[in-house]
C-alpha cells in the first residue's frame, strides 16, 4: 500500500489511478470488438446471442470506466492536480502496474476474463503507520480498488481546510450517456463519496457484488465455462494477434506483433491517431478553458460522438484485417497506440485549430483508404464522420471566441453549405464539406455505426 500524506504524494496516486482506469478501459474495449459475432464465424446462433450479451457487458463497463477516469480528474482538479490522459504502450509486464496481471492487448476468451477479474478483485484496506520522509512515498498496490482504498486515506488524512483548492466551477457533473456518470468533487464529503462510487461499482462492496465489474466479469467467466463445456469446439473471439502494433515502442519493452500488411497497417494507424485526437479532446475539455457553454457543449458532443462512430467501428474494422504474410491465420486489432506525448496548447483558440485540422486529416486519410479496392465499406463511414466533426469543431470555435484567429475564421469560413458530396482534398481542408446536420444525425448512429461488421 502506499501511504499519502503530502499533496505530491495524493496528486501523484490520481495521477496513476488515470492512467490505470485509461489502461482498463482500452483492454475491456478491445476484448469487446474481438468477438465472434455471425454463424458463418463458426458459432451457432444461441452462441451468438451469447456473445452479444458479453460484448454489451465489456462495452458498458467501458464506459464506466471512462466515467472513473473523468471522476479521477474532478478528484485531481480539486486538490490542485491536472487532468492526466497519457499512458505507457502496450504490452506491459505485471511489473508495471502493480496488479500482478499483465496489462496486455487480447482477444476475448477464458483467459482474458480471468484477467479482468483480477484487476477488479475485491480487496480490503490495510492501515499502516504514518512516517512523514521528505520523498514522495512510492505508489504501491497489488488491487485496483487498493489503489483508491489509498487515495481515500490520504484525502481523509490532509482534510486541514486548505486541501480543497480547485475552482467549483472548474468540475464535470455531466452525464455524458448511458452508464457514463461523473461525480463532481468540491469537499472531502464528495471526495469520499466518489472514490466510494468508484470502488463499489468496480469490486463491489462487502455483501454487495452485484453489478459491479468483479461480478459481472465472474458470471461471463461461469457462463463462458458452461457453454464450452456443452461445445468444447466453441471459440467465441476471432483469431485476433495479441498485441497487435503498426510499430515498436521504447515504452512497451515486452514488444508485440507488428502489423506487416501495409493496407491494415494504415487503417490501425488512422484508428490511433484518431484515438490520440480524442485524448486531446477530452484533455481540452477538462482544462475548463475561456470555451462558451455552447463550445463546451460542442466538443463534449464531439467526443462522445468520435468515441461511437470512428474508435468503435474502426476498432471492429481492424479485427477483419490480416495481419500480415508473417500471421497468415491472424487478423490485427485496435493497438491504441500513442505515437507521442498527449498535448493540446494552453491558448484556447490554437488548441481548437489543432484539434480541428487533426480531424481533418484524418478524414482524408480514411478516404482514401477507403477508396481503394475491395475496402471494408465501414471506412468511409467513420472518414465522413470525422469530417463532419472537425467541420462542428471548426464552427464552434470561430463563433464562440471573442476575437478569433484568421486562421480560424478562415477554416469556418472554407465550410460552405447545400454541399452534398465529400472528397479527399475537401476532408484535409474542410472546403466543400458536407453541410453542418442537426444534432441528431450528425453521428451516424442507428444501422451504419451499430450494424454487425460484416
Amino acid at each position: 500500500m502506499t501511504l499519502i500524506n503530502t499533496r505530491t504524494e495524493l496528486i501523484n496516486a490520481l495521477t496513476e489511478a488515470a492512467e490505470l482506469e485509461h489502461g482498463l478501459l482500452c483492454q475491456y474495449v478491445f476484448a469487446a470488438v474481438t468477438m465472434r459475432q455471425t454463424a458463418d464465424e463458426g458459432i451457432t446462433w444461441p452462441q451468438a446471442e451469447l456473445l452479444r450479451g458479453w460484448k454489451r457487458t465489456l462495452l458498458e463497463v467501458a464506459r464506466q470506466e471512462m466515467a472513473h477516469l473523468g471522476t479521477v480528474h474532478n478528484l485531481l482538479t480539486a486538490v490542485g492536480g491536472a487532468p492526466h490522459f497519457m499512458r505507457v504502450n502496450f504490452p506491459q509486464a505485471a511489473r508495471h502496474f502493480p496488479a500482478d496481471a499483465p496489462f496486455v492487448l487480447e482477444p476475448f476468451g477464458e483467459p482474458t476474463l480471468r484477467r479482468f477479474m483480477r484487476f477488479e478483485e475485491p480487496t480490503f484496506p490495510v492501515k499502516r503507520p504514518a512516517v512523514p520522509e521528505p520523498a514522495p512515498d512510492p505508489i504501491t498496490y497489488t488491487h485496483v480498488g487498493a489503489l483508491y482504498h489509498d487515495i481515500e486515506a490520504g484525502f481523509t488524512a490532509l482534510d486541514d481546510g486548505t486541501l480543497f483548492i480547485g475552482p467549483v466551477a472548474h468540475q464535470d457533473d455531466n452525464a455524458w450517456s448511458r452508464g457514463l456518470h461523473i461525480s463532481p468533487v468540491h469537499d472531502l464529503r464528495s471526495a469520499q463519496k466518489a472514490i466510494g462510487f468508484i470502488v463499489k461499482e468496480g469490486e463491489g462492496a462487502p455483501g454487495h457484488l452485484s453489478g459491479s465489474h468483479y461480478q459481472r466479469f465472474v458470471d461471463a467467466h461461469a457462463a463462458l465455462g458452461a457453454a464450452t463445456a456443452a461445445d468444447p469446439t466453441f471459440v467465441p473471439g476471432r483469431p485476433v494477434a495479441r498485441n497487435p502494433l503498426t510499430r515498436n515502442h521504447p515504452d512497451a519493452p515486452e514488444g508485440g506483433h507488428v502489423i506487416t500488411d501495409e493496407r491494415t497497417r494504415a487503417v490501425a494507424q488512422l484508428f490511433s491517431v484518431s484515438y490520440e485526437t480524442t485524448l486531446m479532446m477530452l484533455s481540452q475539455f477538462y482544462s475548463f478553458g475561456p470555451e462558451t457553454p455552447v463550445q463546451r457543449e460542442e466538443l463534449r458532443q464531439a467526443t462522445r460522438e468520435i468515441m461511437s462512430t470512428v474508435i468503435r467501428p474502426l476498432g471492429e474494422v481492424l479485427t477483419q484485417l490480416p495481419m500480415g504474410p508473417q500471421y497468415p491465420t491472424l487478423t490485427a486489432g485496435p493497438a491504441f497506440e500513442l505515437y507521442g506525448d498527449i498535448h493540446v496548447s494552453t491558448h484556447a483558440e490554437n488548441a481548437w485549430y489543432v484539434i480541428s485540422e487533426r480531424l481533418g486529416q484524418h478524414a482524408a486519410a480514411g478516404l482514401a483508404l477507403a477508396a481503394e479496392p475491395n475496402a471494408h465499406p465501414r471506412l468511409r463511414l467513420c472518414a465522413e464522420n470525422l469530417a463532419r466533426l472537425g467541420i462542428n469543431l471548426a464552427r464552434a470555435a470561430a463563433s464562440g471566441f471573442s476575437s478569433p484567429s484568421p486562421a480560424l475564421t478562415r477554416k469556418a469560413v472554407a465550410v460552405r453549405p447545400n454541399s452534398d458530396a465529400l472528397t479527399h482534398a475537401d476532408a484535409l481542408t474542410h472546403a466543400d464539406a458536407l453541410t453542418h446536420p442537426p444534432r441528431a444525425a450528425t453521428a451516424r448512429y442507428g444501422s451504419a455505426a451499430l450494424e454487425p461488421d460484416r
